[in-house]
């Protein structure tokens, strides 16, 4: 079962995701919000990527492989302090906000009880196997904070729409092969799932992950459903949250970033 709920808003962020990539200077940039605001997520410029630049297709997602490969990896122990950096809640420094409630929460209140928080796999481990392995299975840049009961709603369902609406979760769907997040993180998913996509191509030991059009793809190291991540992607562009922790990922943890949120023109690029 299916649902239509595009909007004109989502009519604008096709607009502004065709738009070229960011120049503007740091000071034009939007200003941060989460840990640290002194952490200006202006604060890289396109050296980082400019073995990418010019590149499409196969050429440009070899190159930005090689651009976010071999990043510093944590421990699955050290991603719950991590988690409380980059999820900070802007209004609450004591807080993260929930991946698919949105619900601000104690820092402290992680775990395994109903209603804590845990750490979030938005590639599901199980989609090619890796666990909590450092790499995949700790990589910050898809791993979020999720309420513990919706957390074991989603499992290691693929992503589409349709479904029945997820109890305490509002905007949140699911059926039994797919989950549909909120409408403010639609982007954010399709985002760290082509990420992942780029990042693990089969090297270092590590399952070659890419993301496909179907639902159901079990253990396969494939995740979809691509064509609606694409337009989760253009309908719900970056904002300042996600600018912001993808900076503190990469100045504070791992030391690589999520293209996608810098170059969100490189999905139609590559896929």
């Amino acid at each position: 079962m299916s649902r239509s709920r595009r909007s004109v808003a989502g009519g604008i962020a096709l607009a502004v995701a065709a738009l070229p990539a960011l120049t503007l200077p740091a000071s034009a940039a939007p200003a941060p919000t989460g840990p640290a605001a002194v952490r200006s997520v202006a604060s890289y410029d396109d050296t980082y990527y400019a073995p990418a630049l010019g590149k499409t297709g196969t050429a440009l997602k070899a190159a930005l492989h090689d651009i976010v490969d071999d990043h510093t990896r944590l421990s699955y122990s050290q991603v719950w302090d991590a988690l409380g950096d980059t999820d900070e809640d802007p209004a609450n420094p004591n807080n993260v906000i929930l991946l698919y409630t949105g619900r601000s929460q104690a820092k402290s209140d992680h775990g395994g009880d109903v209603g804590d928080w845990n750490r979030e796999h938005v590639w599901a481990k199980s989609h090619g196997d890796f666990g909590t392995t450092a790499g995949p299975g700790t990589d910050l840049h898809h791993l979020r904070p999720a309420d513990v009961r919706v957390n074991s709603i989603r499992g290691n369902k693929d992503f589409d729409e349709g479904g029945s609406a997820v109890g305490g979760a509002p905007g949140n769907y699911t059926d039994s092969d797919s989950f549909e997040p909120r409408d403010a993180v639609k982007g954010d998913v399709a985002r760290m799932i082509l990420y992942m996509a780029v990042r693990y191509e089969g090297d270092d030991g590590f399952p070659d992950l890419e993301p496909n059009d179907r639902v159901g793809n079990g253990s396969a190291p494939y995740h979809g459903r691509l064509g609606v991540l694409k337009r989760w992607h253009q309908e719900d562009p970056p904002d300042a949250f996600e600018r912001n922790r993808n900076e503190v990922v990469h100045s504070e943890y791992q030391h690589n970033r999520n293209p996608f949120i810098d170059h969100p023109e490189w999905v139609e690029a590559i896929w």
